[in-house]
């Protein structure tokens, strides 16, 4: 894997803010990268970061994740049922566009 790639992505999920979170895809969009790529990287380098707010579109994750991405959202207070996140929940594009130009650059990671 690309480690400048992998980085940018840990970065963005960084700035996604409390109670909020975000698709692989629209990551994987302020990255260059895939959604798919970005789901690898979560899963092989996701556990340091705030990956219970990296969600499929549907806003579901897998089922081995549910139980502890459910505490993590109710301590946030992030919307969300049983099965998934709200789609109010979702950052778009656009504010993780600003929130990674505002917060997130490193001119080793450009």
């Amino acid at each position: 894997m690309d480690e400048v790639v992998v980085e940018r992505v840990l970065r963005i999920v960084e700035l996604v803010p409390e109670g909020r979170v975000v698709a692989y895809g629209t990551v994987g969009l302020v990255a260059s990268c895939s959604a798919r790529y970005v789901g690898r990287v979560m899963k092989e380098f996701g556990s340091n970061v705030t990956w219970w707010r990296v969600v499929n579109a549907a806003g579901v994750l897998p089922e081995a994740l549910l139980p502890t991405a459910r505490e993590h959202w109710e301590h946030e207070s992030t919307a969300h049922t049983h099965e998934k996140v709200s789609k109010s929940a979702f950052v778009d594009i656009d504010d993780l566009e600003e929130l990674w130009r505002t917060h997130g650059i490193d001119p080793a990671c450009s």
